[in-house]
């Protein structure tokens, strides 16, 4: 059974630097230039993930939530005329996890968007 991937901080701060990460993930999707967001993701998505402030709650953890190999993750890519569309493992529905109220996103208006990338970016990721 794989786990969740959940935001390791509930401090709007750190979710907008979660969601500024995804921002520099997207902008640069197939770029392999050295420093490229998406060449740290590319070769190791597992880190990268841990780095951006995801942590693993599942079989095989690590100590504070790095994702084990065990984990295949298939990145997916929209553009303008492809939106992927994620289907849930069956396994899920027989025993669904509870759903909280979503919480603030604070006052600032540009916090919004980013933390907004942040909670929902691995939202239906096991």
């Amino acid at each position: 059974m794989v786990g969740f991937f959940n935001l390791k901080s509930g401090s709007l701060a750190e979710q907008r630097k979660t969601g500024e990460a995804i921002m520099r993930l997207s902008r640069s999707v197939f770029d392999d230039s050295p420093g490229s967001e998406w060449l740290a993701f590319s070769e190791d998505p597992r880190k990268w993930l841990h780095k951006a402030g995801y942590r693993y709650d599942g079989p095989g953890a690590g100590k504070s939530g790095q994702i084990p190999a065990s984990v295949t993750l298939v990145p997916v890519y929209d553009t303008p005329n492809i939106m992927h569309v994620r289907i849930p493992w069956k396994g899920l529905l027989d025993t669904p996890p509870a759903v909280q109220d979503e919480p603030t996103y604070g006052g600032d208006p540009a916090n919004r968007f980013p933390v907004l990338l942040a909670r929902y970016f691995m939202r239906h990721c096991r």
